[in-house]
């Protein structure tokens, strides 16, 4: 009876390990193609194209934001700020802190889970607070 249950944590414990393998494996679906995600502090939709190593953002009054990507690890990666509209830097005091604090540290993004048509993810920054949010993916 003993050696059934090791046999059965060892069984449970193995498909865990299983089902987070398969989920790493598949974060090569949000390297590349058109996703959105919802500013929920002014409530608009921002537009994301990711190009493996570039990504640009849009929101709904045409700020562009571009943003260089570089993945560290299978659904992790880091986004540096490469350019960002004027205006936009100019009227929001929130982008302004960011640009100001640490400029060339990158944003930690770690993707926690994921489907075919969302991600959820994890962003970290030295100096700010991390949020967790989800990206949706057009299709």
């Amino acid at each position: 009876m003993q050696l059934l249950k090791y046999l059965l944590l060892f069984c449970t414990v193995a498909t865990v390990s299983f089902a987070s393998l398969t989920e790493v494996q598949s974060c090569d679906k949000y390297k590349t193609g058109k996703f959105y995600i919802y500013n929920k502090v002014n409530m608009q939709r921002i537009n994301i194209e990711r190009k493996d190593s570039l990504q640009i953002e849009t929101n709904e009054n045409g700020d562009i934001t571009i943003l260089k990507v570089n993945w560290v690890g299978p659904c992790q990666y880091e986004l540096f700020f490469n350019y960002m509209t004027p205006k936009e830097v100019s009227k929001d005091t929130t982008v302004k802190r960011i640009f100001d604090l640490n400029g060339d540290t990158p944003f930690q993004i770690k993707i926690l889970s994921g489907t075919d048509s969302y991600y959820i993810f994890e962003a970290a920054k030295v100096g700010l607070k991390n949020l967790r949010d989800t990206v949706w993916l057009v299709k």
